[in-house]
């Protein structure tokens, strides 16, 4: 039979508002900690970021490519100066998929010998103007070999 009276039911400490150490809100033990599991689900790791390095799944023999950039676009954001997108280029991935800058590995230390002492991504116009041969990929056809030295 439901309760009418509202709280948890006599002996029952599992509902009480529970004050966990350095938080202001109380939280309702059962919902709010389950609502709080999932937001922290939604808070992981990207799953590319620069230094990763990675294979890409459809190369018959597959060599070390770096992430060099994460541009923040989707595959059908991306354009070619032929007017496709990316999405129109690799139809079999999503056209909402993220694009992942990738360069290969010994291309990239030839350019730039320390680029493991990095902090942060390059930026493409950078590498324009550094002439660093570089690809866009969707995400999705990427995978991650070797974590960045930069991951926590």
């Amino acid at each position: 039979m439901p309760r009418k009276t509202g709280g948890p039911p006599k002996g029952r400490t599992d509902e009480e508002q529970w004050q966990p150490p350095g938080r202001e809100e109380p939280l309702q033990r059962s919902l709010d900690i389950a609502l709080e599991l999932e937001l922290d689900d939604e808070e992981e790791d990207p799953e590319f970021i620069y230094g990763d390095i990675v294979h890409d799944t459809e190369a018959d023999e597959p060599i070390a490519l770096v992430v060099v950039n994460v541009p923040g676009l989707e595959t059908d954001e991306w354009e070619f100066e032929d007017g496709d997108t990316l999405a129109d280029k690799t139809p079999k991935y999503p056209d909402d998929d993220e694009v992942i800058i990738v360069t290969p590995l010994d291309v990239l230390e030839k350019h730039i010998t320390r680029w493991s002492d990095r902090e942060a991504a390059i930026p493409l116009d950078e590498l324009l103007e550094e002439e660093i041969p570089f690809a866009p990929f969707p995400s999705l056809q990427l995978i991650r070999v070797e974590d960045s030295h930069i991951r926590d």
